[in-house]
Formats: structure tokens, sequence, C-alpha cells
């Protein structure tokens, strides 16, 4: 679990990764892009692969068995429902209107919203297909990048389990960064239109309320 400051982050993922580490999580906020570069290529060069989550992330909760991580505890609650997220915020909505719903949750993973970071969507997506206590999935992403169009081509393919997505960020300006380093419209892509529709496309039921992803979930169960 790694909350050093970030001038020195990067340093402190790589020294986790060296010592071989199965699972990393970062938190810190605001990593120098160059430096989770130069990581990721390292890690990548590696016989013994570290899971890394995040940076710029809330951690990874099972609720009722563990939590690494700084969301708030007394929002989740154990259930099949699993969530994935580039957004802090919007990982503790889901999860709160999950709870309130009675659904619960298997696992809530934040992935962090820097453009160099470590589990995507489809990682994500792929360890709740597996999972024998997640009976469906809410995916939570956000402008910028192409990791959910990704993420949602994989499902069509694979996914045997209901998925519902949100979208954030559906009135950003391009070529404006909102909030996170990795959530800015460039070259005319990673828009929120563009990827709902993909997700869409792939069969995905999608809402472009941010208070109905509970409601969402429920209705294709």
């Amino acid at each position: 679990m790694i909350y050093v400051p970030p001038a020195g982050a990067a340093a402190a993922v790589w020294e986790a990764v060296d010592a071989e580490l199965e699972l990393v999580i970062c938190i810190t906020e605001g990593i120098p892009v160059r430096d989770m570069i130069e990581v990721r290529d390292r890690m990548r060069k590696r016989a013994k692969q570290t899971v890394l989550v995040g940076p710029n992330c809330p951690g990874v909760i099972t609720p009722d068995e563990i939590k690494i991580g700084i969301m708030p505890g007394h929002i989740h609650q154990k259930g099949r429902i699993g969530v994935v997220s580039r957004s802090g915020t919007l990982t503790y909505e889901a999860v709160a209107q999950l709870t309130e719903l009675g659904l619960g949750q298997s696992t809530a993973v934040g992935i962090g919203g820097d453009p160099v970071n470590g589990m995507k969507h489809v990682d994500v997506l792929q360890l709740f297909n597996a999972d024998p206590d997640t009976d469906a999935v809410v995916m939570i992403g956000e402008i910028g990048g192409s990791d959910e169009e990704t993420a949602a081509r994989w499902a069509k393919e694979n996914m045997r389990k209901p998925l519902v997505g949100f979208i954030a960020g559906v009135t950003a300006p391009p070529g404006k960064r909102m909030g996170h380093a990795g959530a800015i419209i460039s070259g005319g892509k990673g828009t929120a239109h563009e990827k709902l529709a993909i997700m869409e496309e792939c069969g995905i039921k999608v809402t472009r309320n941010p208070a109905e992803m509970g409601k969402l979930l429920a209705s294709v169960l």
C-alpha cells in the first residue's frame, strides 16, 4: 500500500515490484507521467509480474474481508455485485446505491484516473467474470483514453455476467483536463458520447445519470 508523496511514489512502486510483491496498490495522486512510464516499462520486462492497482486510486475492498485503501468502509455491504471504476467518488456513489438497494458488493476496485496506470477495466472484468462470488458488474469510466472501449469489446465476446456502465464527463469540452490527469479529450478521441455508444453497441446497458447506476444494475438481475 503506497501513500508516498508524488516525487518519490514511482520509486516506491518499483521498490515493491523489485521485492516481488504480488499486489501493489498506489493511492498517490500527481505522480509525474514520465516516472510512471519508466516504472511500467521496467515492470513489463520482469518475468514475475506484480499486479499494480492505481496510482491515483481509492484502492480495493471486499466487504467484511479486507480493505486496502481510503474508501469509506461504512457504505459497503457484503454482496455479489462487482464494481470497477476510474473515479474514486463515483465508486463510492455506486457502492452506496447498491447497498441502499440491499444488493451489496463482492469486491469494489478503484483503478485510478491517471493516463499510465496498472490494472485496466478489462483486467478487472476478467477477474469478475471468473469469480464465483460475483453475479453482475458495474463499470464506471470517464473521458480520455480508450480503456472503456477495449473493455466493452472484450465483454461483448467473453463476459458471461450482466454488465452495466456509466461514463463521466458528457459535458466536458475537448482539450480541457477534467480533474484526473487522464481525463482529457484529445484528437477528437475519448469523449463520453463515443464511449457510451461503443458500450451500447457491445450490448452493455448504460445510464447517463450517475444517480441511476444502482437501479440500472438491479434491472438486469
